[in-house]
């Protein structure tokens, strides 16, 4: 059975009281009171959070999970994979599912950084997941490996520089760049910075590069955004459209120039 609190020890099956006890331990990190429902649910490709009725559900692929920690040889893979869904129900993630947002992805990886550094784990063993697990080119569903990689070590670092009482610098972004990008529905703002690059602050002001932004010649717009496999152009009036299925079009956020203060 695999233990919460993972050791040297390699037991690669993961059974649903072992997840269970893994989730409740993660939340009491966050000083918080468990009430989350763990599941084991092969129709699941690799791990999920959600609601059903008014119950908060993770749910993992035992399979999945297997695969991961014969690849990684350490058991914080399959913690860091659940602090990632805790922190979908603690962000309010689950709440309103339908839509992507690459800002809630990272986030969640930051949290599970933070928690990792917190109940034990080293760098390299709260990047495992990540590095076997992470698509390069990022999914439909979830940015970048190498952006993944970057909002875990931040929310580790920001962990460590915690226990060790250093006093974080002040917040502030760095002003050089060229739009200021909103998602409908998505809380986070995104920025594009003078190389071309799609940028998400964390809470730190620490930014990581998950995108790109490029100028097309095309007719129905000026710009054109990419991040994950997705692409959103950008008319002449700022708004930023996607095409979804038989080339319908809908508009799902603005880009502005951004004003220095």
């Amino acid at each position: 059975m695999l233990t919460c609190v993972p050791s040297n020890a390699q037991d690669t099956r993961m059974s649903e009281r072992a997840a269970t006890e893994a989730v409740r331990r993660i939340v009491q990190y966050s000083g918080l009171t468990p009430d989350l429902t763990v599941r084991e649910d092969p129709s699941v490709r690799t791990a999920n959070a959600y609601i059903k009725g008014h119950v908060r559900v993770i749910a993992f692929n035992p399979a999945f999970i297997t695969t991961v920690l014969d690849s990684s040889k350490t058991n914080w893979a399959a913690i860091s994979i659940l602090a990632h869904e805790v922190a979908h129900h603690l962000l309010g993630h689950t709440l309103d599912p339908s839509t992507l947002r690459p800002g809630d992805e990272l986030a969640c990886d930051h949290y599970s950084g933070f928690i990792l550094f917190s109940m034990g784990a080293s760098l390299p063993e709260s990047l495992a997941a990540i590095e076997v697990a992470g698509n390069p080119h990022g999914t439909w569903s979830h940015p970048p490996k190498h952006a993944r990689s970057a909002a875990i070590e931040q929310g580790w670092r920001e962990a460590e520089r915690l226990r060790a009482g250093v006093v974080a610098a002040p917040i502030a972004l760095n002003d050089d760049f060229r739009f200021v990008v909103r998602f409908v529905g998505d809380r986070s703002t995104y920025y594009v910075d003078r190389s071309g690059a799609l940028v998400w602050f964390n809470t730190q002001a620490e930014p990581i590069a998950f995108g790109t932004f490029t100028e097309t010649p095309k007719a129905d717009g000026v710009y054109q955004l990419n991040w994950e496999d997705q692409s959103f152009f950008v008319d002449r009036n700022n708004a930023i459209w996607r095409r979804g299925e038989h080339g319908l079009q809908t508009i799902v956020g603005r880009m502005e120039a951004y004003a220095r203060p």
